[in-house]
């Protein structure tokens, strides 16, 4: 076997395995809760409608435009990558994934609010500007995203073995992927909040009924999974 053929058969190992055990894991994380599945489908559903129609309009007369444009694409895209992820349960990933959500969110409020551009850009978006309770989970996601303590990292999952504690190599399910699909859907549901808004103000042809009877199915099934109000002081 020469050195190419080694390379493949262990990197496809690690690749088959890997997509065996997230598809086991994601498994386990839909019948851990009956009501999860809706509750996904719902938020994937609010977020692809809402970009979906912006596709092919023009944002030459927004202020701002093509980086607002930008920001409604990078937000969709990323909301299904970390979607995927929490589902697999590869958590330590979705979680960076979610903290640049959070930091978009939070730009696309402060181009919202009219400040100034030119002190925005190249600047870490001001977490204050968004309006959940995101903006309090931030520093314990930046904890995650830069590897910053043993704590943390137990998200990747534990194996207790009478040898001793081991960190699994593939993803498996873990209740914490439900805290953070909690925190996906708040990202989702804020997204809705802002890009309704949007879309009311810019473009007269955007009809939000079919937009906001989704939000609000969202918003119920998410009683039905968690307790609590997911969001605090939002409204279109």
């Amino acid at each position: 076997m020469n050195m190419t053929e080694q390379l493949s058969s262990k990197a496809e190992k690690y690749i088959y395995s890997r997509d065996r055990f997230r598809k086991l894991a994601q498994h386990k994380f839909l019948a851990f809760n009956e009501h999860a599945n809706l509750l996904i489908a719902l938020i994937n559903e609010l977020v692809a409608s809402m970009t979906l129609f912006t596709s092919g309009k023009s944002f030459r007369k927004i202020e701002n435009g093509l980086y607002l444009a930008d920001l409604m694409v990078s937000f969709c895209r990323s909301h299904f990558i970390a979607s995927d992820l929490i589902l697999g349960g590869e958590l330590v990933e979705a979680a960076v994934i979610v903290r640049k959500q959070m930091e978009l969110l939070a730009r696309l409020n402060e181009l919202s609010a009219d400040l100034d551009i030119d002190k925005l850009v190249t600047r870490t978006p001001n977490l204050k500007h968004l309006n959940t309770r995101l903006k309090r989970l931030y520093s314990e996601y930046s904890e995650i995203a830069h590897s910053a303590s043993p704590k943390v990292m137990q998200i990747l999952g534990r194996k207790e073995l009478e040898e001793g504690t081991f960190t699994p190599l593939y993803p498996e399910f873990q209740e914490n992927a439900y805290v953070s699909l909690q925190h996906l859907v708040v990202t989702a549901l804020e997204y809705y909040v802002w890009c309704a808004n949007f879309l009311i103000d810019n473009f007269p042809d955007y009809n939000a009924l079919y937009d906001s009877t989704v939000f609000n199915k969202a918003y119920e099934q998410h009683q039905k999974v968690f307790t609590g109000a997911p969001i605090s002081n939002l409204g279109t």
